[in-house]
Protein backbone atom coordinates (compact mmCIF):
# COMPACT_ATOMS: atom_id res chain seq x y z
CA UNK A 1 0.00 0.00 0.00
CA UNK A 2 1.35 3.24 -1.33
CA UNK A 3 0.95 6.43 1.50
CA UNK A 4 -1.63 8.95 0.80
CA UNK A 5 -1.02 11.26 -1.61
CA UNK A 6 2.44 9.26 -2.80
CA UNK A 7 2.41 8.97 -6.42
CA UNK A 8 5.68 6.28 -7.48
CA UNK A 9 7.37 8.46 -10.40
CA UNK A 10 9.54 6.66 -12.32
CA UNK A 11 13.37 7.89 -13.29
CA UNK A 12 12.93 10.08 -16.38
CA UNK A 13 9.37 11.10 -15.98
CA UNK A 14 8.38 14.76 -14.55
CA UNK A 15 5.76 15.73 -12.19
CA UNK A 16 3.98 18.74 -13.11
CA UNK A 17 1.22 20.67 -11.29
CA UNK A 18 -1.35 22.83 -12.41
CA UNK A 19 -5.25 24.45 -12.06
CA UNK A 20 -8.43 22.73 -13.34
CA UNK A 21 -11.90 23.37 -13.55
CA UNK A 22 -13.72 21.71 -11.34
CA UNK A 23 -16.24 20.32 -14.65
CA UNK A 24 -13.03 18.46 -16.03
CA UNK A 25 -12.85 15.90 -13.06
CA UNK A 26 -14.01 12.78 -12.52
CA UNK A 27 -13.15 10.73 -9.86
CA UNK A 28 -11.89 7.23 -10.33
CA UNK A 29 -12.74 5.24 -6.66
CA UNK A 30 -16.26 5.99 -6.15
CA UNK A 31 -16.44 3.51 -2.99
CA UNK A 32 -18.22 5.31 0.14
CA UNK A 33 -16.64 8.09 1.47
CA UNK A 34 -16.42 8.62 5.43
CA UNK A 35 -18.77 12.20 6.02
CA UNK A 36 -16.25 13.22 8.89
CA UNK A 37 -12.77 13.08 6.35
CA UNK A 38 -15.02 15.20 3.73
CA UNK A 39 -15.76 18.16 6.61
CA UNK A 40 -12.31 18.11 7.68
CA UNK A 41 -11.29 18.27 4.23
CA UNK A 42 -13.91 21.11 4.12
CA UNK A 43 -12.73 22.84 6.30
CA UNK A 44 -9.07 22.95 5.37
CA UNK A 45 -9.83 24.91 2.56
CA UNK A 46 -12.57 27.22 3.85
CA UNK A 47 -9.10 28.21 6.57
CA UNK A 48 -6.47 28.29 3.71
CA UNK A 49 -9.58 30.80 1.47
CA UNK A 50 -8.29 30.92 -2.38
CA UNK A 51 -5.19 29.29 -1.22
CA UNK A 52 -4.45 25.90 -2.48
CA UNK A 53 -2.96 22.61 -0.53
CA UNK A 54 0.77 20.93 -1.38
CA UNK A 55 0.95 18.42 -2.43
CA UNK A 56 -2.63 18.69 -3.99
CA UNK A 57 -5.02 15.69 -4.96
CA UNK A 58 -3.16 13.75 -8.10
CA UNK A 59 -4.03 11.58 -10.53
CA UNK A 60 -3.62 11.66 -14.61
CA UNK A 61 -5.49 13.03 -17.71
CA UNK A 62 -7.97 10.87 -19.96
CA UNK A 63 -8.37 13.06 -22.86
CA UNK A 64 -9.75 16.68 -21.93
CA UNK A 65 -10.81 15.09 -18.45
CA UNK A 66 -9.00 14.70 -14.93
CA UNK A 67 -9.29 11.35 -13.97
CA UNK A 68 -8.67 11.87 -9.52
CA UNK A 69 -6.62 8.69 -7.86
CA UNK A 70 -5.91 10.24 -4.11
CA UNK A 71 -8.03 13.31 -3.27
CA UNK A 72 -11.79 13.08 -3.87
CA UNK A 73 -12.08 14.41 -0.62
CA UNK A 74 -10.65 17.47 -1.16
CA UNK A 75 -12.33 17.47 -4.54
CA UNK A 76 -15.97 16.66 -2.77
CA UNK A 77 -15.51 19.63 -0.14
CA UNK A 78 -14.00 22.07 -3.08
CA UNK A 79 -17.58 21.28 -5.30
CA UNK A 80 -19.30 22.11 -1.56
CA UNK A 81 -17.60 25.49 -1.05
CA UNK A 82 -18.26 26.74 -5.03
CA UNK A 83 -15.24 26.49 -6.39
CA UNK A 84 -14.39 26.47 -10.09
CA UNK A 85 -10.84 25.33 -10.13
CA UNK A 86 -8.31 23.15 -7.97
CA UNK A 87 -4.73 22.02 -7.81
CA UNK A 88 -3.55 19.13 -9.29
CA UNK A 89 -0.60 16.91 -9.87
CA UNK A 90 0.07 14.60 -12.45
CA UNK A 91 2.91 12.16 -13.97
CA UNK A 92 4.36 13.31 -17.71
CA UNK A 93 6.57 10.75 -19.59
CA UNK A 94 7.05 7.07 -18.99
CA UNK A 95 4.80 7.24 -15.55
CA UNK A 96 1.44 6.67 -16.50
CA UNK A 97 1.25 3.25 -15.83
CA UNK A 98 3.01 3.71 -12.50
CA UNK A 99 0.12 5.63 -11.31
CA UNK A 100 -2.50 3.71 -13.02
CA UNK A 101 -1.18 0.40 -10.43
CA UNK A 102 -2.07 2.96 -7.62
CA UNK A 103 -5.82 3.28 -7.96
CA UNK A 104 -6.23 -0.65 -8.56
Amino acid sequence: MIADRAMVVPMGATVRTGYVALEQVRMLCRERMAVGDVEAAYRRLLQMGTASLFPPPNGRWDGGSFEIIDGRHEFVASLMLGKTHMLVAWIEGSAGDANARQAD
